[in-house]
């Protein structure tokens, strides 16, 4: 049964008294310059987080300020270092004076003080801390500046066309008009998707708040409210991601939910507001419902299924059967169900081919529209021809 969840939309970014008072003096300049856009956001997307496959998209490819989202890039590279062992999760590191005065979102992290990599990890992706953030990248690039080029390297290896960084952290730059990082919510999408493949950070991204000891300093707090059951926006069946908040930025969120056998990414750039149904938490739970409510997931073709013929060239069998080699499975508007074909695409193969061997692609369509494509498989082995058949068959 389709859940439906109401919102209130309140967004907290902050945890200490004076980061409140600095972001609701902030907030008038953000939310009045898109007010005069005539828009509640400056982009907005949804995207299929198994296909990849758009489900809604305005401005998409425009790149703009990512505030704190600029931290899921910084996040994918550390876990990448610990996966490749570059990084331990025991690492110690030193925070520098830099780090420790960097403002904004943070746990108060003392120059000089020692932390493991797992700690400021924690606090980067569930505290959004800032801190913790810049402290990760010293580590790993020696500086911020150089941490970026890791960033922006990163970035082009994953296909993001419209990002841009220059720090770890997302703060706005210290002059306006300054450098400050920038992604377009279509490269945010992907970009979580590709953060959210590590399991820890899918542990991490549903912690709405956790004990973290330093100094006064007892609890850290997520500024996901979708993930947080004891707040109006709670969305049940949100997954993560991250969240950002400057004046430049506005308000921006980078969610996931999963709901059955739909997992989503939506994308919500530069809200005007931190309350109400036009807030970042507002519309990105609006855009999820909808495609839920709207779509479905249905089995095409079930694993081993005989999709069509691929002739073999110098084999014993001048063909073989292509089966299809894992379930066929699509998301699709509902009631269109029917519109939905199934075709085989595979040129001859030489032999010898083994059982198994990908032979060719079956492709799902719905209209014109490519929803899911996935290998064909070779039924059975086909040997090679004798040389001498070639000069007498019989």
């Amino acid at each position: 049964m389709t859940r439906r969840c109401t919102a209130a939309f309140l967004f907290a970014l902050a945890i200490a008294a004076g980061a409140f008072a600095q972001n609701v003096e902030e907030e008038g300049g953000a939310s009045q310059a898109r007010t005069q856009a005539g828009k509640g956001y400056t982009a907005a997307l949804v995207m299929d987080m198994n296909s990849r496959r758009i489900l809604f998209e305005d401005n998409i490819h425009t790149p703009f300020p990512t505030a704190s989202m600029a931290k899921m890039m910084t996040l994918l590279i550390v876990m990448e270092e610990i996966r490749d062992g570059r990084l331990q999760w025991d690492t110690a590191v030193t925070v520098s004076p830099r780090a420790a005065n960097m403002g904004g979102s943070q746990v108060y992290l003392r120059a000089g003080s020692v932390w493991p990599v797992k700690n400021l990890v924690i606090a980067t992706m569930v505290h959004s801390a800032n801190d913790a953030a810049q402290a990760l990248a010293e580590r790993v690039a020696g500086s911020s500046e150089a941490f970026a080029d890791l960033m922006n390297d990163r970035a082009q290896q994953l296909g993001l066309k419209n990002s841009r960084f220059v720090d770890p952290h997302g703060l706005p730059p210290d002059t306006p008009g300054g450098p400050q990082n920038v992604m377009s919510a279509h490269d945010l999408a992907v970009l979580g998707i590709e953060l959210m493949k590590h399991p820890f950070m899918r542990q991490l991204a549903v912690i709405a708040e956790m004990p973290f000891r330093n100094g006064t300093l007892e609890r850290i707090y997520n500024p996901n409210r979708l993930v947080n059951p004891s707040r109006p926006e709670y969305y049940a069946d949100a997954t993560g991601i991250k969240t950002g908040y400057s004046a430049p930025a506005g308000y921006c969120i980078t969610a996931s939910a999963k709901r059955g056998d739909i997992h989503l990414v939506a994308v919500v750039m530069g809200a005007a507001t931190s309350r109400g149904p036009q807030s970042s938490f507002g519309i990105a739970s609006r855009l999820m419902n909808r495609v839920f409510l709207e779509h479905r997931v249905v089995t095409v073709v079930k694993k081993g299924t005989p999709v069509g013929q691929v002739t073999v060239a110098n084999g014993r069998a001048k063909t073989v059967q292509a089966l299809a080699g894992t379930d066929v499975k699509a998301m699709v508007e509902r009631g269109s169900e029917k519109n939905v074909k199934v075709s085989f695409s595979g040129g001859a193969v030489n032999a010898p081919v083994r059982q198994g061997q990908a032979v060719g692609t079956v492709v799902v369509q719905q209209g014109h529209e490519i929803v899911a494509r996935i290998p064909a498989v070779a039924s059975s082995a086909v040997s090679q021809q004798s040389w001498w058949r070639k000069f007498w068959p019989f």
